[in-house]
């Protein structure tokens, strides 16, 4: 469970969303907001204007901070607050590992056809790079208010270790969600069993099916240890194409899913599925890291 999280703001709504999320979601946390001045990107700039660029854009980003500081006590909650200056992704992993955050929360800008399958520069740096837990959030400020958080999670399972770390953070995190556990079934070819049967194919999808009923086995076993419920189910399809057409059509309020590896390369770049997934889900999505307690 997230302790010391931190929030990168930038000024849009995509930013403020992440700490509506964290306030929501994890009430005992002690958040950290963090506005990161880029001196190479000025979007306040006027023509003529006397003021220094680096100048205009550390007030801007202590307006952010203040409108995050009244959010904040809005909840009654206390919200520290940074600003420091350089590149916004290398500052953000900077500020996590010197203030010990074991969580990050940040918008994801884009919801258009074409700009949805993209986190946005710094979020997907972020994402790539974080040695911590990070929440991406897709969805709007006003989106987040309105749902009733945790609401209904769905994790994705595929019997790794790190999908079984997602699902423990997900049941001890969020104990009052809704929570089911999704194997995506990715089988070789597109037939139904009335076509496979007496062919070699019958025997792939025995093991296919078997291998998902281990794995689901497996996580009520971890749900039951914690006296949990949880739903399980499988889906047809490629996992990342399967888990977020779930999210689309089972009415889910967030996904929670393991990110594999924590060598320095796989924190370059994540599991294919975790990333592939994180761009396009509609919903807000959290990858852990980290081995099952």
């Amino acid at each position: 469970m997230p302790h010391d999280v931190l929030v990168p703001l930038d000024g849009s709504d995509r930013g403020f969303a992440g700490l509506e999320y964290c306030l929501a979601s994890f009430p005992d946390a002690s958040p950290t907001a963090l506005f990161v001045v880029d001196p190479t990107r000025d979007h306040t700039a006027t023509v003529g204007s006397p003021e220094p660029t680096a100048e205009r854009a550390k007030e801007r980003g202590e307006r952010v901070l203040e409108r995050a500081t009244e959010r904040a006590d809005e909840r009654g909650r206390e919200l520290r607050t940074e600003l420091r200056t350089g590149t916004p992704h290398t500052e953000i992993l900077a500020v996590a590992d010197e203030e010990g955050a074991d969580h990050v929360v940040l918008g994801s800008h884009g919801q258009s056809p074409i700009t949805r399958p993209f986190l946005g520069r710094v979020s997907e740096a972020v994402v790539r790079r974080s040695s911590v837990s990070t929440t991406v959030v897709p969805e709007t400020t006003a989106t987040i208010r309105e749902r009733d958080l945790p609401g209904k999670i769905l994790t994705p399972l595929d019997g790794s270790e790190q999908a079984e770390a997602a699902l423990a953070y997900a049941l001890e995190t969020f104990p009052d969600a809704s929570h089911t556990a999704l194997h995506a079934l990715n089988l070789p070819f597109d037939r139904p069993r009335s076509q496979v049967e007496g062919t070699y194919l019958e025997a792939v999808l025995d093991d296919r099916q078997n291998r998902a009923e281990e794995i689901l086995e497996s996580a009520r076993t971890l749900a039951d240890g914690r006296d949990a419920t949880l739903e399980t189910e499988t889906a047809p399809g490629a996992p990342a194409a399967a888990i977020v057409e779930r999210v689309e059509s089972g009415d889910y309020d967030q996904l929670v899913m393991g990110s594999h590896g924590r060598s320095l390369a796989a924190r370059l770049f994540t599991g294919s599925v975790a990333e592939r997934v994180a761009r396009r889900s509609p919903r807000t999505v959290t990858l852990v890291r980290g081995a099952p307690a």
